[in-house]
Formats: structure tokens, sequence, C-alpha cells
């Protein structure tokens, strides 16, 4: 952090941002168990016995999880009293940030499941000419519209005291 700066908010994507995540792949994770299950229904035994198509399933369903819950926890969204950061990575960092000054408008977006599950993510529209340089959004955080009303005065003050360009 720099001089004089202290964290106004910090967070992560909430793991209910990631619900269709888990409905798609958990859902395709089930078909081995499936599959093997119709084929032992049938008369038939599966290729290796039911059991170990069922213990494929339990791997596939944490393996699932464990990789949600990496990148999950591979994303670090912080707001200062002077800037906006996003930090990606584990074993490699890629980190951005840009001065409270620069942001020209904040915008929440939330789907109707978002809504359901109190996420959504917030866009900071900041100065710049580059689109990628311009481009910081929260995404999938808890209570989106609370993080804006959080720092919206913290924004303002900062508007009021920088002088026009």
């Amino acid at each position: 952090m720099l001089e004089g700066e202290s964290v106004i908010w910090n967070g992560r994507p909430s793991w209910r941002s990631n619900f269709g995540w888990y409905a798609t792949w958990i859902g395709a994770s089930l078909l081995p168990a499936i599959l093997a299950g119709a084929i032992k229904k049938s008369g038939r035994d599966p290729i290796g016995g039911y059991g170990k198509w069922l213990v494929v399933t339990f791997l596939l369903i944490l393996l699932v999880i464990v990789i949600d819950v990496l990148r999950r926890n591979s994303t670090r969204y912080a707001v200062t009293t002077q800037r906006i950061q996003i930090r990606k990575g584990i074993l490699s960092r890629k980190e951005r940030s840009t001065h409270l000054d620069r942001v020209q408008n904040v915008n929440t977006s939330q789907s109707l499941l978002e809504r359901m599950l109190k996420v959504g993510s917030v866009d900071f529209d900041t100065a710049g000419s580059d689109p990628n340089d311009a481009d910081f959004r929260f995404r999938g955080v808890s209570d989106p519209h609370g993080l804006v009303r959080q720092l919206q005065p913290h924004i303002s003050r900062i508007r009021a005291a920088t002088p026009p360009r």
C-alpha cells in the first residue's frame, strides 16, 4: 500500500456466483455413475464394476469443487482510499490497479439468478484510451450495491479534491 492509504473494502468472488458452474459440471460429473447404473440395470456388468464408476464420479465432483475453490481464491479485489486493485494468480501473479480519481462511473449488474443468490458484478469505468486498461470489474461479489454505497463517498471526496483536467 501507498503512504497514507487504507483499505476500504477487499474480497473475493463468492462461491454463490458460480452456481451455474456447479450445476453444469457436477451434472456432467454424475454421468459415469448414471451410465454405469443403466448398464447394471440392463443386466450386464459395467467395465470394471459399478463401484469403480461411483469412485470416478466422486473424484470428478471433487475436482469440480477444487477447481472452483482455486479459481475464486486466486482472485482478490481491493479498494483503498486511493485506488482499486485486482490481483489474480496463485503461483504467478497478475495485478492491475488504477487510482480512484480515474474512476468515471461505477455500475452494478445482476442477472435474475444472481439477484436471488445476492451476488453480482461491479464495473468501474475508468479514464483511459485502451479498453483493456479501462476494464475494472469485480465479478461475483456479494452485495454489489452495498459495495458501491460504501465506495461512493470516497469517490466523491476524491473528485471534489481533484482539479478538472
